[in-house]
């Protein structure tokens, strides 16, 4: 026998062969010697060798395997160490020279002694040979599974019995800093808790108890769903109501402070919903804090109340309910009231309280770490107001603010729910909750308005509800009128603080830095719908660091809204109450110098991203100021674009604020320069509704250059419209303006467009002798612009007119003098021009490589509407050649196009669809070839 090895495997795996160590370099041969060590003595089968040194992976040959690393095995701990027998392999070992049997042994022992000392010693003397997890270095996953789970639980059984033994005689101390080693490695087993807690309370820890306690629910119900069993639960309830803790027993009235729910809740569905998800997968292991954000009168306080009645079930210790006072016309409670007022809600009399915020934020804490409690902070100022409150894990607290609390998001992990106005459909409901569905339906249109006048603000639309069922015999349409003169003077109630849109406004206007309260008087004057950070220091005079900062402010308050990153808004009714700040006193000067200085730069940035659109629009007529602060330049074409986006409602807005305002020479040159990006983006309702504003402006002034360009502008969108006799009459009248100056610089462009309406009519002669007239007209200018112009307009009506040959040598023209000028896309429809008269001269070849070259530019430019064009063209190419599969793609595309611009040539389009064989192998012979 063996007598000179020893095996240790509670811990690391150690072999000692004649009080030498042995070090197995091989895994198998350490699962193979930990297998045989465990049987100590004992017959262990070829087969369960096999499994617990390879598991599922066996080799081919696992006896010949097996001998081969018994053999080498044999070399290192002795010859005769491990035995060979027919039907597998024995480790010829006493099993007290495995520390695992000795252990086992031991403990056996320690359970049978008669005395508690005798008892302590011996499980003393088991638990020294435990050196850490057992069979570590073993890497055999079926003996982990078949002995782990089994040695661990006699060590705790083990562990256990000892410090129950040693209660009385060793300092709870010492066992507190043992329990708290042991839990954190076993943190589900409640015996180790229980003992853990009954420590602290024995040592004068009393508060600390609780808080384990606290924490081991937390982490139950997070990891298995469950609550601390009976044991646990009964020594909870001893420690709630020990000597020691008088004040826990008024805890366990359960405060019940939620304000009463409102019986006719409406909308806030989706918002609910998130809200539930929240609380769903919120972990435990911290506090969970939900922030309900948003503007005055938009329904936070009332959504927070609602979704804590549904939810108040989860939190049996009670409901707090705190009025933080944040914007209102009291002063905001400060933290160190607040904590006194929750403190005593929970029990703890006013002499005990603290003196410190510190200190009352740590009783709260205390106070509340045991419990599942929810409180519901409202109208908070800022986090600074509201983390001192919150409370330790397991409680849900509920936080209304018309500020972001950007910084309880960032630091504490708070979900931020923002509230905007309501949907139409949920402004219905709450009109409808107080009005009655039978008057909304008698006056839909009146509805539909009052809800957009209350900008479907729930608490604005509950005012004007309540106005409307107050009157049997007013109707909605006498109430929309009201508001359309003096809104926010309907929208209160004078004897309710609370329900005065103007109050509520005004307290967290009030609350601004001085700086984010005059840039929110300046953005009442803002005729667009959002604006950007360089717009704002514009209108406010300085730069876009500082301006992106007030704007910042402004959005924090909840007093702007941003739809979008670099983009701001108002809510409609805060820009009314906006407007009226900024008629004051010095308000309303700094607000029309303010003004002035925003149309200046409008117009220098409009000038500047023309150049790279259509640089020809940008002419000497054109008074461009000098660009005001922040200068704004442009890289490219695509910067430009780009910038239009994002500005073109604004810009809309600024035309029609212009014509308000009697400024004609802005209204039409804003008009003029912005004709560019229309076209191209076919935006035809803003081009039609700024050059019409433009025609109105000019037409009773005495300048006759501004009517031309007013009347060219407003032609041309109507011809692109397809509204050729209105654009006849726009134009003609733009002529006799030309005419009373004996001829202008625009003159060119008038006749050049008079030959486009002349073609769309399919009267190409007229249409060729306007295109000769402006081609003379540019030339003896020499306006090369305009040269370009009737060029492309001349090659038009030559295909119209069946001279192809003549068209194309148009088409070269125009195409080169627009490449020279940069314009991009005229020059992209001169080429889609120049392939369709090829196409007629009968060059398939080149009008294919021209039309591919057009539409890949106009696809560059993102230019739907001048895209149609050639695609029937190449679809004419497609169809000549016998590419019918090809053709039936590219016109299938521009079909598509014109269906979604709502243009004319559809049923054209669909005609030459329809002249193709049907024939569905056609798209599979030939595809459309790809620019």
């Amino acid at each position: 026998m063996a007598g000179d090895i020893e095996i240790r495997l509670l811990g690391p795996f150690k072999v000692i062969v004649s009080g030498t160590p042995v070090v197995l370099t091989s895994a198998r041969q350490r699962a193979l010697l930990a297998t045989l060590a465990l049987a100590a003595g004992r017959l262990v089968s070829i087969d369960a060798l096999g499994t617990r040194v390879w598991g599922e992976q066996l080799p081919e040959r696992v006896r010949g395997s097996l001998h081969t690393y018994v053999m080498r095995l044999r070399r290192l701990i002795g010859d005769h160490a491990v035995v060979t027998e027919a039907e597998g392999y024995r480790l010829d070992i006493e099993p007290a020279r495995v520390d695992v049997h000795r252990f086992l042994r031991v403990l056996e022992e320690a359970a049978g002694q008669p005395a508690s000392s005798m008892e302590r010693a011996m499980l003393g003397e088991a638990l020294a040979l435990w050196a850490g997890t057992p069979l570590e270095s073993v890497p055999s996953p079926v003996l982990a599974d078949e002995w782990t789970p089994l040695l661990v639980e006699r060590f705790l059984v083990a562990v256990e019995r000892r410090i129950d033994l040693d209660t009385g005689v060793t300092a709870d101390a010492d066992l507190v800093r043992e329990l708290t080693e042991l839990t954190g490695r076993h943190p589900l087993r409640e015996s180790l808790w229980e003992r853990l807690i009954k420590a602290l309370a024995r040592a004068g820890r009393g508060t600390e108890a609780l808080a384990r306690y606290a924490k081991l629910r937390e982490l139950l119900l997070d990891e298995l769903g469950v609550e601390p069993g009976p044991r646990l639960r009964g020594l909870h309830l001893e420690l709630l109501t020990s000597d020691e803790e008088p004040a826990r027993e008024s805890l366990r009235s359960r405060p019940q402070q939620l304000p009463y729910d409102i019986a006719r809740f409406t909308g806030r569905q989706a918002e609910l919903a998130e809200l539930d998800r929240f609380l769903a997968n919120h972990t435990g292991d911290s506090t969970a804090i939900a922030v309900i954000e948003g503007t005055a009168g938009v329904g936070k306080t009332s959504l927070a109340v609602h979704w804590a009645h549904a939810v108040r079930g989860r939190f049996p210790d009670g409901q707090l309910f705190l009025d933080l006072r944040g914007h209102s016309d009291r002063i905001p409670l400060q933290p160190d009231a607040a904590l006194g007022t929750l403190l005593r809600a929970v029990g703890v009399s006013a002499d005990s309280i603290p003196s410190t915020v510190e200190e009352r934020s740590a009783m709260l804490r205390t106070r509340l770490s045991h419990t599942r409690m929810l409180l519901l902070l409202d109208n908070a100022h800022d986090a600074s107001q509201v983390r001192p409150l919150l409370p330790g894990s397991g409680n849900l607290v509920v936080v209304t603010t018309r500020s972001q609390l950007r910084g309880l998001v960032a630091r504490e992990g708070a979900h931020r729910l923002s509230l905007h106005s309501f949907d139409r459909t949920e402004a219905n409901a709450l009109l409808a909750s107080s009005v009655g569905r039978g008057r909304l339906a008698a006056e839909p249109d009146a509805a539909a308005a009052l809800t957009e006048l209350c900008g479907r603000l729930p608490l604005a639309l509950a005012l004007a509800g309540e106005r409307v069922s107050r009157f049997s015999e007013m109707s909605i349409s006498a109430v929309v009128d009201e508001l359309r003169e003096q809104r926010l003077d309907v929208l209160r109630d004078p004897h309710d603080d609370g329900t005065d849109l103007r109050a509520a406004f005004s307290w967290s206007y009030k609350a601004l830095r001085p700086g984010a309260a005059k840039m929110f008087r300046l953005l009442g004057n803002y005729p667009g719908v959002d604006i950007g950070p360089a717009a704002a220091a514009a209108l406010y005079g300085t730069t876009v660091v500082e301006a992106r900062s007030l704007l910042d402010q402004l959005a924090a308050a909840h007093l702007l809204n941003q739809p979008r990153p670099r983009r701001y808004q108002f809510h409609d009714l805060l820009r009314v109450y906006a407007a009226e700040l900024g008629e004051r006193g010095d308000a309303a000067q700094d607000r029309r110098e303010a003004f002035g200085r925003l149309a200046d730069w409008y117009l220098a940035v409009v000038a500047e991203a023309t150049k790279w659109v259509r640089v020809d629009l940008v002419t000497e007529d054109i008074k461009v100021p000098p660009m005001p602060e922040p200068r704004v330049e442009f890289a490219d074409l695509s910067e430009a674009v780009a910038w239009y986006a994002d500005e073109r409602a604004s810009l809309v807005a600024m035309v029609g604020t212009f014509a308000d305002l009697g400024w004609v020479g802005r209204t039409w040159q804003l008009a003029w320069l912005l004709r560019g990006f229309f076209a191209q983006r076919h935006d035809q309702d803003d081009w039609m509704e700024t050059a019409r504003l433009a025609v109105e402006v000019t037409a009773t002034g005495s300048d006759p250059l501004a009517r031309q360009y007013a009347a060219m502008n407003l032609g041309t969108v109507y011809l692109v419209s397809s509204r050729i006799e209105d654009g006849m009459r726009a134009l003609d009248d733009g002529l006799r303006a030309s005419g009373e100056m004996g001829g202008s610089a625009l003159t060119a462009g008038i006749l050049s467009n008079i030959a486009g309406a002349y073609y769309l009519r399919k009267e190409y002669e007229q249409a060729r002798l306007y295109g000769w007239r402006a081609l003379d007209s540019a030339r003896r200018r020499g306006q090369a612009n305009y040269v370009a112009h009737a060029s492309v307009n001349l090659s038009a009506s030559c295909i119209g007119l069946g001279r192809h040959e003549e068209a194309a040598g148009h088409a070269r023209v125009a195409h080169e003098a627009f490449n020279e000028m940069n314009d991009l896309y005229h020059s992209a429809l001169a080429l889609g021009n120049l392939a369709e008269a090829l196409y007629g001269t009968g060059d398939l070849a080149a009008a294919e490589e021209h039309g591919l070259r057009c539409l890949a530019r106009m696809r560059d430019l993102g230019a739907d509407y001048g895209a149609a064009d050639v695609l029937i063209t190449l679809g004419r190419v497609m169809s000549t050649s016998g590419r019918s599969g090809a053709a039936r793609a590219f016109w299938r595309e521009a079909l598509e196009t014109c269906q979604a611009l709502k243009d004319p040539r559809a049923a054209e389009i669909q005609a030459l669809l329809d002249s193709l064989p049907a024939d569905p192998a056609d798209a599979t012979r030939a595809d459309a070839p790809h620019p």
